[in-house]
């Protein structure tokens, strides 16, 4: 049997990556920079990871907008305090991170929105919510241009010719001539459009600017005639808009398309759906030949040019994260239920993920049955259940395909159980209509791939499963339900402080009543069946789990020690010990055998609502209401082994302090204690030093140390100065370093000086004592001549 767990480390996180904002591409074309609140996290493309991040984590400042010039070897970070921040990006961003250039305050009076460069990389224009551009001369650092327009600003377009195009959230259209010099800044206004403007792009080889706006229409304006060439209907809410190295125009919007125009006449050439959702942002590298959209759920889909096929997705943040569930051969994938419709499949190697879409509503619970894990059940809260199967699409990638739905529940599904045993499989549910419901699987499980046109409801598409039985389970909402070893009970606890028991007859799929476990004070969030015994463990609002025995339905124990609502609970090393999470974020590992708590591990911060383990019990993720996965690994051997093996050098470091004392070797046992840096093992050797006839000897020992010796010997003596039984030593030590050491060179040592001036204080106090006892010995020597006197 395997060692308990005392300790569980971090082994890798998903962690919030973009959490809205603008995403810059990277000089290669492989790193993405990508805004999370208030730092700039750089994207890994590769694997889909942040390799560093960009500014203070602490700091309480937030990023309104970046951007990055046409070499991409700037990057420039505008706050809500209307703060810029410039940042060098080198050639190789894997080998040296960003470094601060400068900072510098824009005067603004409301957030910075937009930035842009213009073609030389050496003028910045940017615009806020003030109604206001501003144009800078980076290299000469100075304002150049104030321009004020008639509402908040929403792009900004660099033009042909010391032009400038700004665009407004009302739909107008500002013409500015920068020229220094020019007798009239603005030049010209079009008024096109009625809704905001969302995106201005540069014809290629030409002085053509295209505008994009929310009134479903695109206009073409020449910057030196200042006419407007035409405007075209695109009949989509436009949020974005990107022109690729062929010259025709790509746009994104709300209805979740990539739609490709041909920009003089906006004949459509082709659409491809990328998203459920709204995009908010599509960009083109011309170096790797990618997209880069931003869905409005702020995930990042990266698309081939000629294809527009998804090459990566990465959620940039998970928002509230309700279960997790590890599936596949050799636990290749985990299917992650978050505050969205979609189920997000991640590659555990490598973190690639794959969004599928499904449910309708936020997806609740999947679990993955041991007898097939390519089987994956999910329920949501559009009150329906799914079965998918992983399947490989290529060498590298997988989804999820669906088989068959369950439909029956009126109210929110809010968990899921599989059979353990796939002999007679079946499914158990539970939801907040207060009923557990009984699925047969039977050959569902083996149906092939299920025909969706894509169109209209999902889940009616599907094969429909049989409820085979129904049952009333609780007073109020059913929390949580799990099915035991055998397959013969099921067990369910719900809000009304109950946890109920379930015979199943997996012959006729019914369910029956087994009994009630009474006991908690407050409603109750999980359940777990052990696996090699007659046990049941259930956790609370009450702040405690409690041990069940099944056979007599009677209570063993109670363990307390959480200090909020228990959310989740799992047995592990055979049944011997469990792991419990709580609203707090906190993890604890626990002993049945004393009850006693092993370890707790301040994991998240805040809810954790899901706690599972793999196979062989050797990792664990978590995840919960701050959007982290956390998978965890045990470290207990690793840790036992460091111990022993500081243990085993502190015992061989002893011996060999213990060997130079006994063959009077005072001045190598100093230098020996001191590069160990263990106050206690050098004051032994000066107490040995000062107890030799030899007075010279301490400072003979003294004088063959280095400069770093000696600040460690400071070091301990400011330690011993404190102490008054060891303060002699520490004097008679300073005063050896006093008579050997020049004060020059002393003073002139890292640190030496405020070790001296930490001396004084605990020196004088010493010598004020000494006084004391001088004039009281004094007083006593009179005294005792007075009574001899007498006598």
């Amino acid at each position: 049997m395997a060692e308990p767990i005392k300790e569980i480390a971090t082994k890798r996180s998903v962690e919030a990556v973009y959490t809205g904002g603008t995403v810059r591409w990277s000089a290669n074309g492989q790193k993405l920079f990508s805004t999370c609140t208030n730092v700039v996290k750089v994207i890994d493309l590769e694997d889909n990871s942040a390799s560093y991040t960009i500014g203070d984590s602490d700091d309480e400042l937030r990023i309104t907008c970046t951007a990055i010039d046409k070499n991409r070897n700037r990057l420039l970070v505008a706050y809500n305090n209307q703060v810029i921040r410039e940042y060098s990006i080198p050639l190789d961003p894997s080998m040296n991170k960003p470094e601060l250039a400068r900072t510098w305050k824009t005067m603004h009076t409301a957030p910075i929105l937009v930035m842009e460069f213009d073609e030389g990389g050496n003028i910045l224009a940017t615009g806020a919510a003030d109604h206001v551009v501003k144009v800078w001369n980076l290299t000469e650092q100075q304002c150049t241009h104030t321009l004020k327009g008639p509402a908040v600003v929403s792009a900004i377009l660099f033009g042909k010719n010391e032009k400038l195009v700004v665009g407004y959230i009302e739909g107008q259209l500002h013409l500015y001539n920068i020229m220094i010099g020019a007798p009239k800044k603005h030049v010209n206004t079009w008024n096109n459009h009625n809704s905001h403007i969302t995106a201005l792009l540069q014809v290629p080889d030409s002085r053509y600017v295209v505008a994009l706006s929310r009134d479903q229409t695109m206009s073409i304006h020449e910057t030196e005639t200042q006419e407007t060439l035409r405007v075209l209907p695109l009949y989509e809410s436009i949020e974005s808009g990107a022109i690729g190295h062929n010259g025709n125009l790509f746009t994104v919007g709300e209805e979740g398309f990539v739609k490709e125009w041909v920009i003089e006449s906006a004949k459509l050439l082709r659409k491809k759906r990328i998203s459920s959702s709204q995009i908010d942002d599509i960009s083109y590298d011309v170096v790797s030949n990618r997209f880069l959209a931003v869905s409005a759920e702020q995930n990042l889909i990266v698309l081939d040019f000629d294809s527009l096929n998804i090459i990566r997705q990465i959620v940039g943040f998970h928002d509230e994260i309700y279960s997790c569930c590890l599936l596949g051969k050799e636990e290749t994938h985990m299917a992650v239920a978050s505050n969205t419709s979609e189920i997000r499949l991640y590659n555990t190697k490598t973190l690639d993920c794959h969004l599928v879409r499904g449910h309708t509503e936020s997806v609740l619970s999947v679990v993955s049955p041991s007898w097939d894990t390519s089987l994956l059940a999910s329920c949501s809260k559009d009150n329906s259940i799914i079965i998918w199967r992983l399947v490989s699409t290529s060498e590298e990638s997988s989804t999820l395909i669906p088989l068959c739905a369950a439909t029956g529940h009126s109210n929110t599904v809010t968990s899921l159980a599989i059979s353990n045993s796939a002999r007679a499989s079946f499914l158990a549910s539970v939801s907040s209509d207060c009923t557990i419901k009984l699925w047969d699987l039977g050959d569902s499980a083996k149906m092939k791939e299920a025909s969706i046109d894509g169109e209209g409801d999902f889940v009616e598409q599907l094969p429909k499963l049989t409820c085979s039985s129904t049952m009333v389970a609780h007073g109020k909402d059913v929390n949580c339900v799990d099915i035991s070893e055998s397959d013969a009970l099921i067990a369910t606890g719900g809000m009304d402080k109950l946890v109920k028991l379930w015979q199943v007859d997996t012959q006729k799929m019914q369910l029956g009543i087994a009994g009630t476990l009474s006991g908690h004070r407050r409603g109750v969030g999980d359940v777990k069946f052990a696996k090699h015994s007659h046990k049941l463990a259930s956790c609370s609002g009450d702040m405690t789990i409690k041990i069940w025995n099944i056979s007599e339905k009677s209570c063993l124990q109670t363990i307390t020690g959480h200090s909020c609502a228990v959310f989740r609970v799992i047995f592990v090393r055979n049944d011997t010990q469990l792991l419990s999470a709580d609203s707090a974020g906190i993890i604890k590992i626990w002993t049945l055998k004393t009850a006693d708590c092993e370890s707790s591990i301040d994991a998240h911060t805040d809810k954790i609502w899901s706690l599972s383990k793999n196979h062989d019990e050797s990792e664990f993720v978590t995840a919960g209401t701050d959007g982290r996965i956390i998978v965890w690994k045990d470290v207990t051997e690793e840790k036992q082994r460091v111990e022993d093996e500081k243990r085993r050098e502190a015992i061989e470091q002893d011996q060999t302090l213990t060997n130079l004392l006994s063959q009077k070797r005072f001045s190598d046992a100093l230098v020996f204690a001191l590069t160990l840096a263990k106050p206690f093992c050098a004051y032994k050797v000066i107490i040995a030093l000062m107890s030799e006839d030899t007075q010279e000897e301490l400072g003979s020992a003294i004088s063959r140390l280095d400069q770093r010796q000696i600040e460690i010997l400071l070091q301990f003596c400011v330690k011993w100065n404190t102490n008054s039984r060891h303060s002699p030593v520490a004097q008679r030590v300073f005063y050896e370093i006093i008579h050997i050491i020049e004060p020059d060179k002393l003073v002139a040592m890292p640190g030496a000086y405020g070790y001296i001036e930490s001396l004084l204080p605990y020196t004088q106090r010493h010598m004020d004592r000494l006084d004391r006892a001088k004039q009281d010995v004094s007083l006593f020597d009179f005294v005792w001549r007075q009574m001899r006197s007498a006598v």
